[in-house]
């Protein structure tokens, strides 16, 4: 009685350890990023009050005062001028900037 116990906790033991070593049920795939192509940014664009982040201290960037009709952006990770009034995107200065403020 007390081999055949033993062989049915053995048996029992092993199918568990088979169980967890192969395991063959479907496992939570990681979903890759969605890799999206950067926005081209064109001298003339309108942009949205979401997509830009006004400067306030353009000193940080090296920059000088805000020149008459315009305001200094970060837009896309790009340091721009825009017109305040219409949003439109009067040039781009530089790429891969940050906004410190």
């Amino acid at each position: 009685m007390i081999r055949k116990t033993m062989a049915i906790a053995t048996a029992a033991g092993a199918a568990v350890v088979i169980a967890i070593l192969g395991n063959q049920a479907p496992q939570a795939q990681e979903t890759p990023a969605v890799q999206t192509e950067p926005r081209v940014l064109t001298p003339g664009d309108r942009l949205s009050a979401e997509d830009i982040n006004l400067i306030e201290q353009p000193g940080r960037y090296g920059l000088g005062s805000d020149l008459r009709g315009s305001r200094y952006a970060i837009v896309d990770g790009h340091l721009v001028r825009i017109d305040p009034q219409t949003m439109e995107l009067q040039s781009i200065l530089r790429k891969d900037s940050v906004a410190f403020d």
